[in-house]
């Protein structure tokens, strides 16, 4: 700072006329820097909030979806697995048209109609080895 710019500050604040005037500007610095400081802190404010809240709605999202069932494992397959016949098998599906087809040596349940499939089929776990469903 050079030495007019001190003299001309020390002459601003040193007459007695401009006392008043010197309130007045140290009365306006104290508003703009209390404004300033509530802008901060709301803003913190609002940082916070909106980070609480998104991680409300993470953790609400991420435990409304429905666990998967455990697939039920018999402790002796022998006595809780039931074959049924062809004709048995058929008549689970009354009035609706169905056929059993072989593929290969394996089975297979065809639905003419798209959404009977759908309709009655909802999950058909993968046919387990033979070993392993007799525990051997």
């Amino acid at each position: 700072m050079n030495p007019e710019q001190k003299e001309l500050i020390r002459d601003l604040f040193a007459a007695d006329g401009i006392a008043s005037g010197r309130a007045a500007v140290l009365a306006a610095g104290g508003r703009i820097l209390r404004r300033r400081r509530i802008v901060r802190r709301v803003g913190r404010a609002s940082l916070v909030l909106v980070t609480g809240l998104l991680a409300v709605i993470a953790v609400g999202r991420l435990s409304h979806h429905p666990k998967p069932l455990p697939a039920a494992v018999a402790s002796s397959p022998a006595s809780k697995i039931q074959v049924l016949t062809d004709d048995e098998l058929l008549a689970l599906f009354p009035n609706t048209p169905v056929a059993l087809a072989k593929i290969g040596n394996k089975e297979k349940l065809i639905f003419p109609r798209p959404g009977d499939e759908r309709r009655y089929i909802t999950h058909i776990p993968a046919e387990p080895d033979r070993e392993s469903a007799l525990g051997n």
